[in-house]
């Protein structure tokens, strides 16, 4: 009878992971397809699905986190009801270890995650908070259905009292996680003033106030974000440039944060001398050819996405390339092929280029916020730290 228990509560409880984690591949997958979308459990900066699925740490061994933990509880109920079936003694005694040592494990991550989230990223995942709990019961669920098939008898007494033991233990730490995650709800983060950020990194901030500024609120481009946000970052950029991609990667890991103070600007700048006359050589081959695409897709008002997936396969930038990842986000083939080859997208990326050849702009990325300019691909805590000060400094009628 305790086998049969405590395998129904192991499945039961991974089911409810599965839906879970179900929930949050799914996120996971729309902000890979569109950095700029915002999921249900985007609350504010502090508690934000956001911000850590879109953040490096979503990604372990080359897989989504999400998608392992989907296999991980698919397995889990496998296993338990496999548990109810199986005759031979020594078969189950093997598939208990086998589960036991899996929730072991999940627990050991989970901290990890846990860690990460709230010294690292600064910002927490109500769902991925949710998997912590859920892998917290199936380390109980499961030890109690490895003592069950382990011991028996007078020897079964003493196994219950160290599984409540461990589950005195794991609901412990429920409720002490519960209790930071309402803290850092509660408090979240304050919003900082640049003296704030210069006690805190005075390096930076030396750094970042002594760079030039420039009227980069320019006509054209292509905006994300609420018109009246605090803070404007205009981009220049090349889809061919390595310092580019890198600077997409810590865009897309803090914009979710700030994603309702900030508005972004895109504007072209290919380091290629067919698009850019203040490119003698060309440094980059379908640089061009990659921003003439991304203004094609934007005609069918896909231009972020596409933007994405350039970055995203920065290695292949062909024609043909360019013309998959049109199908990949659903764009007209015929009617994109036919803009490729006009002159429509050369306009518009000659408007970019001229703005950027009168902004004095050299190299790619070139990024201003709130005018401040930066060259080169910031960090993302130090492009979080830029958001902050211009923030506060817009909030108190600064700058």
């Amino acid at each position: 009878m305790a086998l049969k228990r405590s395998a129904i509560a192991t499945c039961v409880i991974a089911l409810i992971g599965l839906a879970i984690a179900a929930d949050l591949a799914y996120l996971h997958l729309q902000l890979v397809a569109n950095s700029a979308y915002t999921s249900w459990c985007n609350v504010n900066e502090t508690l934000s699905c956001n911000a850590v699925l879109a953040s490096e740490y979503a990604v372990f061994l080359g897989m989504p986190i999400a998608y392992a933990a989907v296999v991980t509880y698919v397995g889990f109920a496998a296993g338990a009801l496999a548990m109810l079936w199986i005759v031979r003694a020594s078969r189950r005694r093997q598939l208990a270890t086998a589960l036991f040592g899996v929730a072991v494990w999940s627990v050991l991550f989970s901290l990890y995650l846990a860690a990460v989230s709230l010294f690292v990223l600064g910002a927490i995942c109500l769902l991925c908070s949710g998997l912590y709990i859920v892998n917290l019961a199936l380390l109980v669920a499961t030890l109690r259905l490895f003592t069950a098939v382990r011991v028996g008898g007078r020897e079964q007494s003493a196994w219950q009292d160290r599984t409540r033991v461990i589950a005195g233990v794991c609901g412990a730490t429920v409720l002490l996680l519960i209790g930071v995650v309402s803290w850092k709800a509660v408090n979240g983060e304050q919003v900082l003033t640049a003296e704030d950020i210069k006690r805190r990194d005075p390096d930076f901030y030396s750094w970042y106030t002594s760079r030039p500024t420039a009227a980069a609120d320019l006509s054209g481009g292509h905006d994300k974000g609420q018109d009246d946000a605090l803070v404007t970052l205009v981009e220049f950029s090349d889809f061919e440039c390595g310092h580019c991609a890198n600077a997409y990667r810590s865009l897309k890991q803090v914009l979710p944060r700030y994603q309702k103070d900030v508005r972004v600007r895109f504007h072209h700048f290919p380091l290629d001398s067919a698009c850019n006359p203040s490119v003698k050589h060309s440094l980059h081959q379908y640089a061009c050819l990659a921003a003439m695409a991304s203004e094609c897709a934007a005609t069918q008002g896909r231009f972020w996405e596409y933007h994405d997936l350039l970055f995203e396969n920065q290695s292949n930038l062909d024609r043909d390339s360019l013309i998959a990842y049109a199908d990949r986000v659903g764009l007209d083939r015929a009617a994109f092929v036919a803009c490729l080859d006009s002159d429509a997208p050369r306009e518009a990326i000659a408007r970019d280029v001229a703005e950027g050849m009168r902004l004095g702009i050299e190299s790619t990325p070139t990024i201003f916020v709130n005018g401040r300019t930066i060259t080169g691909a910031p960090r993302a805590d130090a492009l979080g730290y830029a958001i902050q000060i211009e923030r506060a400094n817009r909030s108190r009628g600064e700058g």
